[in-house]
Parts: C-alpha cells; structure tokens; sequence
C-alpha cells in the first residue's frame, strides 16, 4: 500500500458497548477520515491513545497499521491501515 496517495482505512470489527464509546468511535471515523495519509502510521497513534487511554483501552501500532482493543477484551476493536 502507498499510504502517500491512499486514503486510510477504518475497520471496526466491534459494536460499541455504550453511548460514550459510540461517540469516541465516532471521532475515530472523523479523526480517520481528516487524517492527511502518512508514511508511518504510527505517527498517527498519539491521538489515537488520546481517544482511547488506556487502561481501559489498549493501542498498538506499526508503520502500517494501528490496532485497538478494548483492555478487558481479547478481540480487536478496530484496525486502521
């Protein structure tokens, strides 16, 4: 992937378990979808972890992806790639 000329990705592969989490997944999508595309995601990931801290959350990262879990969860939230 050319993340220089592709837009990113969002997946979210889980329903929000309230209210509170559908508004922070919906600043996720809008925080995805004004992000400028980088060459390194991870440079993305602080904000990210600012929506999502943990301990309730877990945020990880490589160059080309980002992935969350909810803490007390084993699967994944979302991937953005």
């Amino acid at each position: 992937m050319d993340t220089l000329t592709e837009a990113l990705q969002l997946l979210i592969e889980q329903p929000p378990h309230d209210e509170a989490e559908a508004a922070t997944l919906s600043h996720l999508v809008e925080l995805v979808a004004t992000a400028v595309p980088l060459p390194d995601l991870r440079d993305l990931a602080p904000a990210i972890r600012q929506l999502f801290p943990e301990p309730t959350y877990l945020v990880g990262c490589g160059s080309a992806h980002i992935w969350l879990h909810r803490a007390a969860a084993s699967q994944r939230l979302a991937i953005i790639r």
